[in-house]
């Protein structure tokens, strides 16, 4: 017994459209490989053809050493390469000179290769040096440096038509860069002695302006004679001796003044001028002595007029002596005061005058700050221009030797191999050629292959079908060849080739059909059967009469409902009358025996849609519908609708809530994977069942769908032409 597929997810997101199905890359391989080996076999012969069209290309290669660069004898530390990476960034730059166009010219010019690699027709109406620049390029084209051991080894490889000339021009080309090598190192010494030449006439020249700088600055600002540094000195030191002289007579000044106020505040007092400190204070000692006879002529005066009484002689000359030497002694103490003073005044006019030098030197030493700024930016000048000027001197003085010695100095460019003159080409390479012709067209032809594969989204075989709808393929109808126009006969004729033809293909797969379906409804009943498609034309009317036709044929009462009521056919199919049918039944307007015609194959049985009504979906939906569909549920065993496809209008989205399950058509080759999926989620959107998916139109001999044939079938594929 026929087994169904598994039911796949019916949850599947949009996205699984666009998954990557290796089968079915797989089969459009198989199905089209014929064309691969073909394109395959014509990119081969015609890489043969293209080969044998090319001319011969020669190949000759010189070798060259280039040893680290001549060692430096002076100690510049400019020439030596010890190598390491120092030594790749070195070898990287000769391999550049080796393969520049400058050099190239060079071997051009030498050899004259402009007539060799030039035609005359190319040299015509062309300057001499056009041509060696035309010439440069195209030895250009042809040379290739390479240095693939990192060895100091470097390959010159010429590739040319004539296998001579290319041995010639690797062999020039090398004798070229040494002799290069050579003139590039007595011109590389020669250069730097001129540029030294260059810079120390230069630096002496900065030298004598730095001189002379100086030497106007001095002029300008009166240091000929004394150095700015000498003036410098003096200024600070008389700045140093006139302040410490301004304190000394500042103190001097201060102590003179207590002194004097001491002085006047004593004078000023009612006490005995001789019993004062005023005349203590003098610096001149013979103040004391004076002091002393006055007490002493005073003790006697007080003795005398104790004794003889104020009228004797010896009173009154005891009395003026007494007054004479005071006398003496207050004149002294006014001298006293006054001599002070005097030094007071003098110690303060001091005081200004050394105040006054100090503000002088300090004046003058701010004056000569900014000469001493610029006097000594002047010098730093000198000095640079001077240290400059000796290394340029020293420089000199070894590069002339260095010159000297590199004149015994070998180059470090030794030529190695000198090319020899090759015998085989080494292009064009036949096998080389068919190999990559064939392997790009193998590529092409895989890739549009795939291609093909990735844009075709229709349903190309029963796994298409099964994940696209989410439910097993019921089975999978053969295509009939159309002879003619399709008009109405044809229709019927096509239609009934089931019941015409029942040992063709198609019946078998019809019987097929039938026998799914039968056991699909195993654990549920499956009694009323909506029939539907994604899009108009995908043999869904035909679909019924075929399915009708088998289940009749198993002794089951088979009623085909229209309830295309858009676009119906099935009276035309089964050559009946529309005029009454399921509109007038819904509408109460006729009876069932009236609608309900019979066929001519026996136990299949037709209603008709009737008259066209406004609105067919809106009385599909009605509980008049329903109730016609459980009357005539009552009278047949099977009920097989035919409905408006899914893509269209939601007349069989309506119906799928009524019935108890819906069968989706799909074309093969014509039914895009994602209106499947669409009329799926359609139905289950308003919880109706998908019952499974019928594959019709197949072609039996793609094998794309052998596989499947054979395994519902067990046997070989039939043509329908024959079986009909």
């Amino acid at each position: 017994m026929t087994e169904l597929n598994p039911t796949p997810n019916p949850d599947q997101d949009g996205e699984a459209a666009f998954s990557l199905d290796f089968s079915r890359y797989f089969r459009a391989l198989r199905r089209y490989l014929w064309l691969v080996i073909a394109l395959v076999a014509i990119a081969a012969t015609a890489a043969v053809f293209y080969t044998r069209q090319l001319p011969e290309i020669f190949e000759a290669t010189a070798s060259i050493q280039i040893e680290p660069k001549v060692a430096d004898l002076l100690g510049q530390g400019n020439d030596m390469v010890a190598g390491g990476g120092a030594g790749a960034d070195y070898y990287r730059q000769q391999r550049q000179v080796l393969g520049s166009v400058r050099l190239q010219r060079e071997t051009v010019i030498a050899n004259s290769l402009h007539t060799k690699l030039l035609t005359d027709d190319a040299r015509a109406n062309l300057t001499v040096d056009q041509q060696l620049d035309l010439a440069a390029n195209k030895l250009h084209r042809m040379m290739t440096i390479k240095y693939p051991e990192q060895d100091r080894i470097m390959y010159v490889v010429v590739r040319n038509t004539d296998a001579r000339l290319a041995m010639e021009i690797a062999n020039a080309h090398v004798a070229t860069y040494d002799s290069y090598s050579r003139g590039l190192l007595d011109l590389g010494t020669q250069q730097a002695s001129n540029a030294l030449s260059s810079e120390f006439g230069a630096a002496e020249k900065a030298l004598r302006e730095a001189d002379a700088a100086i030497y106007q600055y001095q002029k300008d600002n009166d240091l000929l004679a004394v150095s700015l540094e000498s003036k410098q000195s003096l200024v600070s030191t008389k700045i140093g001796t006139y302040s410490t002289k301004f304190d000394d007579a500042h103190s001097k000044t201060k102590e003179l003044e207590s002194r004097l106020n001491i002085l006047k505040q004593l004078a000023k007092g009612t006490a005995d001028i001789v019993d004062t400190p005023i005349l203590s204070m003098a610096e001149a000692t013979g103040f004391d002595s004076l002091r002393a006879n006055y007490y002493t002529a005073k003790s006697e005066f007080e003795q005398v007029q104790r004794e003889v009484g104020p009228k004797s002689i010896e009173y009154a000359k005891s009395k003026s002596r007494v007054e004479s030497l005071r006398s003496t002694l207050e004149a002294e103490a006014k001298r006293v005061v006054g001599a002070t003073e005097k030094q007071h005044e003098a110690a303060f006019q001091f005081e200004r005058t050394m105040s006054a030098e100090v503000d002088k030197y300090t004046k003058e030493a701010l004056e000569l700050g900014p000469k001493i700024v610029s006097y000594n930016a002047l010098v730093r000048a000198k000095k640079s221009a001077e240290d400059a000027y000796n290394i340029l001197v020293a420089r000199l003085s070894t590069s002339e030797m260095s010159g000297r010695l590199r004149k015994n100095v070998d180059t470090n460019v030794r030529p190695l191999d000198a090319a020899q003159l090759p015998t085989k080409p080494v292009s064009p390479s036949m096998r080389t050629n068919v190999v990559v012709a064939s392997t790009a067209a193998l590529v092409i032809g895989l890739g549009f292959i795939m291609l093909i594969v990735f844009l075709d989204r229709t349903v190309k075989s029963t796994e298409d079908a099964q994940s696209s709808a989410g439910a097993p393929v019921l089975g999978i109808v053969p295509m009939l060849a159309a002879d003619g126009p399709r008009d109405d006969e044809s229709d019927r004729e096509r239609d009934m080739y089931v019941h015409s033809n029942p040992n063709s293909q198609v019946a078998e797969a019809c019987r097929s059909l039938r026998t799914n379906i039968v056991f699909s409804g195993a654990d549920r009943q499956l009694k009323t059967l909506v029939v539907s498609s994604a899009n108009p034309r995908e043999g869904k009317t035909t679909l019924v009469m075929y399915l009708g036709t088998a289940l009749a044929q198993s002794g089951q009462r088979v009623l085909l409902v229209d309830t295309d009521m858009r676009r119906p056919r099935l009276h035309v199919s089964t050559g009946v009358s529309r005029g009454i049918g399921v509109s007038n039944l819904i509408v109460g307007d006729g009876s069932y025996e009236d609608a309900i015609k019979s066929t001519g194959v026996p136990n299949l049985f037709v209603l008709p849609c009737g008259p066209l009504p406004p609105n067919p979906a809106e009385l599909l939906m009605s509980k008049r519908f329903l109730s016609v569909l459980e009357e005539l549920k009552k009278r047949f065993d099977r009920i097989i609708l035919d409905s408006p496809p899914l893509g269209a209008v939601t007349d069989a989205v309506v119906l799928s809530k009524h019935t108890d399950g819906v069968a989706i058509v799909v074309r093969a080759g014509k039914t895009l994977r994602e209106e499947v999926k669409r009329a799926a989620r359609q139905i289950r959107a308003v919880d109706g069942q998908v019952v499974g998916v019928i594959v019709n139109q197949f072609d039996s001999r793609d094998r794309a769908y052998g596989y499947y044939h054979y395994q519902y079938y067990g046997y070989a594929e039939k043509d329908p032409a024959k079986a009909s």
